[in-house]
């Protein structure tokens, strides 16, 4: 598992990168390297927002996570062969440049088209070093996405089994959303933790994405209290309800999903999906995480009405 990392390059997928990867459990510390200055045109399609404009990326990158991790900011331009960095688990490199990588670098990510590349090959050498670019205008959502799906291989175990084989995968943005890339499953067969089949009544679920691991750490401690709508003083009764053993899913609006019950991301997703299947009357619902006043974390799949 990892528990150190260090991101090298902190643009558009970079920046989302680090952002999602800081939101995982089981990270302890990030090490983030670029030596750039966040720009006005940064602001469109990276994670920056308008107020980090002049700011290193690095402190900018530092400054948007807000979870309990060690972060070490280096700035500076990191030259392959020549750069000493600290030694951790596993070393990314997410930079917009095409150039050697030597044994130091474990993985990268980067887009070519809508294609997501994950190249895992050690001592790579190129016929010249040049600067990269997006062909394809990918806006701010599908960048993000990239990122997340990045995120999601590093801790799923995949990423341990590319890097292991030196090999290169490629996931089509296009059909992230419906199924993780078909030759991942073919060569890690039972490895892979992530499909997300969107078809159906899942496309009612909004913001499911950012919801996944929260959701699978709250499950690990407790029983999980689901509503179709907000909480209300009716579901006082709950608690007593399962004393005497009555079924607790005896409304179509209250769902209890048992503790250590949900072990994968799929597992969130199916037992979601068989909520909303219940509730034909509405479109889409938005998911949200919340604390009662005794400190209770509990779901409420709220009505997505399209207002502000």
């Amino acid at each position: 598992m990892y528990r150190t990392i260090t991101v090298i390059g902190l643009g558009t997928l970079g920046g989302f990168l680090c952002k999602h990867l800081s939101e995982m459990e089981e990270l302890e510390e990030l090490i983030i390297i670029d030596d750039d200055i966040v720009e006005v045109k940064n602001v469109f399609k990276s994670i920056y927002r308008s107020q980090d404009v002049g700011e290193y990326k690095v402190d900018a990158m530092s400054n948007l996570i807000s979870n309990n991790i060690s972060v070490k900011k280096i700035k500076s331009k990191y030259i392959d062969g020549k750069t000493k960095i600290k030694s951790t688990d596993l070393v990314i490199d997410c930079r917009d440049i095409v150039c050697d990588r030597s044994n130091d670098i474990d993985v990268r990510f980067y887009i070519s088209e809508k294609i997501l590349i994950i190249d895992c090959r050690k001592n790579v050498r190129n016929v010249c070093s040049y600067e990269g670019g997006y062909r394809t205008q990918l806006n701010k959502s599908e960048i993000n996405k990239a990122a997340f799906f990045a995120a999601q291989t590093v801790f799923s175990g995949q990423l341990y089994e590319m890097t292991k084989n030196n090999m290169v995968q490629r996931i089509n943005l296009d059909l992230v959303s419906s199924v993780m890339d078909k030759s991942i499953r073919k060569n890690l067969k039972n490895k892979l933790d992530i499909i997300y089949d969107l078809a159906g009544d899942t496309q009612r679920l909004q913001c499911i994405e950012e919801n996944i691991k929260p959701i699978l750490r709250l499950n690990r401690s407790s029983d999980i209290d689901v509503f179709v709508g907000s909480k209300s003083k009716n579901y006082k009764t709950i608690e007593r309800t399962r004393k005497i053993n009555l079924p607790v899913e005896r409304k179509t609006n209250y769902t209890l999903i048992p503790r250590n019950s949900l072990n994968s991301s799929l597992d969130v997703i199916q037992r979601l999906t068989e909520i909303v299947k219940k509730q034909p009357g509405i479109s889409n619902f938005i998911i949200s995480v919340t604390k009662d006043e005794n400190n209770n974390s509990y779901i409420e799949l709220i009505e997505e009405t399209g207002a502000a």
